[in-house]
């Protein structure tokens, strides 16, 4: 289909999605040929139609035919009726031209699908299994035998058929995310609530949404408080309790009661747009053996044509058999040689392995990566926001001299208003309303290591316990304080002025309650190394360490670290994963063999980055993705060596006369259904 498109003038490149089947065009716009196109992949015998308005096809609008519905079906009972005819009037003495007769009809029926596309392959120098089952019908019918004519293009037309109600279940997955998506959102507009097509909503509007309904678009929590059941996107079963300022994402389903959400990413950017863009790019990618498999089939098919055109000839030249005898025992090497289940082998189970992931809340961007998956060895863990929570929360105030908690709370929150680093949020909840009314003047940020600022008429600084002691703030008994607390996993603030430290703040960022069972779930699926990085101090990243079960910390790291660390893992374990969730992850999710950013239902950068998404705000399914990848990979070498192995003990038989054409079909079709539903077996859950 690719070559038929590609071959219409204007057209640049033409792209075949086997999952979604999709034919993307590139053309020039000042010919237009997608009208011309639709034409010429029609004539090939495939329904086609071209996308209109809103990326569907015109007949989206409206109910298929029963014929658009059961075409393939009804042909098939009809030549499987004439094949049964026709073998009933063979018992019939003197009728054997009839059922000669009924036997043509019962081929041309069957062949009624095949024939097209044979010659639409013809046209553009391909020979594809339609071209070769083509050829072995007419050999059979110059032949005489009519019998075996009818029953070969019908055992293959039943095998095309099923083939193609199996791919049908891997295609459904991208047509049920766009069904969750509703048609219509409610908008609040003025006095009015109207109904528009989400497309038409504008950033900042607010949505109306029911008990039971859908959500129309990503947004913002502007009023009320809900259960929402966020399986489509996240993969996680229970609902999530949702209230003004949480984050709500189109696709998925309101609870039990109304929420107002003031809009924040258009429909095409939506979380559900883009998940669904991103498995449909998945699916349409080709994984590297994937393309070992096409270029091997360009010449094997050619080669095994013209090896039976020599055994049709060869053998009766020489003397060694009738012409008839050899012509036969080249059909079934025509047959055989069909490389279809060699090259369905893989593409279906890709498309069944990132379908599963999907409904697993992760999103996989191609088949290389599920490949890269399955070699993985060793596994860094950033530490903030993936191996912990990344909401870290204040769990002491120290006061140094004179000071009282609560004074210091107050400074340190009045220094940190309008900041929008993790401790500052920390900080400002910690100390709760503001009554106090004192405020910062003045206020620097030095180097990115702390804060000064005057408050209530002094002067003020705010940061980590080196930028204190660079200040002189800090003598041996607060030191001996913070390195206590840093000892149990804590983050210190030191708020000091001229006199010296007045208070320590501590906050703790959570590990994740699943860490250590997903870090032992990794190990025992064969991850050999697993290390934490992180920018924290050493005492902290130890203290997370070993709580969450990690065997090796590195602290202290720039972006730039993180990347050299990754690369010395690499040389050591070979293939390695990096699990990231923010910006400053982005290089060493790029540096690493497999990146992968958690929590990406929120983060654009994580998203664009890496190489597999977790849209879960969880680790836990991170075993089933290596577990997954390795799935994958032995499926695809089984299907391989199967389709190789029939292959090549057909084609023995074929040579040496003992293959008949039908079982020359099941070694081709047969076999196709056997990998096809070998691959399938990837959309259960493992």
């Amino acid at each position: 289909m690719e070559k038929s498109a590609r071959a219409v003038p204007g057209v640049l490149e033409a792209d075949l999605n086997f999952a979604t089947g999709v034919l993307a065009l590139s053309f020039d716009p000042t010919s237009d040929p997608r009208k011309a196109v639709v034409a010429v992949v029609r004539a090939a015998g495939h329904g086609v139609e071209e996308v209109g308005e809103g990326g569907q096809p015109p007949s989206a609008r409206t109910a298929p035919t029963w014929w658009q519905l059961h075409a393939h079906a009804a042909t098939l009972v009809a030549s499987g009726s004439l094949i049964a005819a026709g073998y009933a009037l063979g018992l019939v003495r003197g009728a054997a031209a009839v059922a000669d007769i009924t036997f043509a009809a019962a081929a041309l029926a069957g062949g009624s699908l095949t024939a097209p596309r044979a010659w639409a392959s013809l046209r553009v120098r391909s020979l594809d299994m339609n071209v070769l089952m083509a050829l072995a019908v007419i050999g059979a019918a110059v032949l005489g035998d009519f019998a075996e004519a009818a029953t070969v293009i019908f055992l293959f037309s039943i095998g095309q058929y099923l083939e193609g109600r199996a791919l049908e279940r891997t295609r459904a997955s991208i047509r049920d995310l766009v069904g969750l998506a509703p048609a219509l959102a409610r908008v609040r507009r003025g006095a009015e609530m109207v109904e528009i097509p989400p497309q038409d909503a504008a950033i900042g509007e607010t949505l109306v949404v029911r008990p039971g309904e859908r959500i129309a678009l990503d947004g913002i929590v502007a009023s009320g408080a809900s259960a929402v059941d966020e399986a489509a996107i996240t993969g996680e079963p229970m609902p999530v309790a949702k209230t003004v300022g949480d984050t709500v994402f189109a696709g998925t389903l309101n609870g039990g009661s109304l929420l107002e959400v003031a809009v924040s990413r258009v429909a095409a950017d939506s979380t559900l747009a883009r998940v669904i863009h991103m498995v449909e790019d998945a699916q349409a990618s080709r994984a590297p053996v994937q393309t070992l498999v096409d270029r091997f089939t360009r010449w094997y098919t050619p080669t095994v044509v013209i090896g039976a055109l020599l055994v049709a000839v060869a053998p009766p030249l020489l003397g060694w058999g009738a012409f008839a005898d050899w012509a036969y025992r080249a059909l079934v090497l025509l047959v055989v040689s069909c490389p279809c289940a060699l090259v369905i082998s893989t593409p279906v189970a890709i498309v069944s392995a990132i379908t599963r992931a999907s409904r697993d809340g992760l999103l996989v961007k191609g088949g290389a990566y599920l490949e890269v998956a399955a070699r993985v060895t060793a596994i860094a863990f950033d530490k903030t926001g993936t191996l912990t929570m990344g909401r870290p929360r204040v769990t002491d105030v120290v006061p140094i001299g004179e000071s009282d908690s609560a004074r210091i709370l107050q400074v340190a929150a009045a220094m940190e208003a309008g900041s929008t680093h993790p401790l500052a949020a920390a900080v400002l909840s910690a100390r709760g309303p503001h009554p106090d009314g004192l405020t910062a003047t003045g206020l620097a940020d030095v180097a990115g290591r702390g804060l000064e600022a005057t408050v209530g008429g002094s002067t003020y600084g705010l940061g980590s316990p080196a930028f204190a002691l660079e200040r002189g703030a800090v003598d041996a008994a607060t030191t001996a304080l913070i390195e206590q607390l840093e000892t149990q996993g804590k983050t210190v603030l030191v708020l000091f002025d001229e006199h010296g430290a007045q208070g320590l703040i501590a906050a703790a960022d959570e590990v994740r309650p699943e860490a250590a069972a997903t870090l032992r779930a990794l190990r025992s699926s064969g991850i050999r190394h697993i290390v934490m990085l992180t920018g924290d101090n050493e005492r902290t990243a130890a203290a997370v360490a070993a709580h969450a079960g990690v065997t090796e910390h590195r602290s202290r790291l720039l972006p730039q670290h993180k990347v050299d660390a990754v690369r010395e893992l690499a040389a050591r374990y070979g293939t390695v994963a990096m699990v990231g969730d923010g910006i400053n992850d982005a290089p060493a999710l790029a540096a690493s063999g497999l990146g992968i950013a958690m929590g990406a239902a929120g983060s654009d950068t994580a998203m664009e980055t890496a190489d597999v998404a977790i849209m879960a705000p969880d680790i836990s399914g991170l075993p089933s993705l290596f577990r997954l990848g390795r799935r994958t990979v032995r499926i695809i070498r089984a299907n391989v060596a199967f389709s190789i192995a029939t292959k090549a003990v057909v084609l023995v038989l074929a040579v040496i006369g003992y293959a008949p054409l039908w079982l020359a079909v099941f070694a081709d079709m047969g076999v196709s259904l056997l990998v096809t539903a070998n691959g399938l077996r990837l959309l259960r859950r493992s």
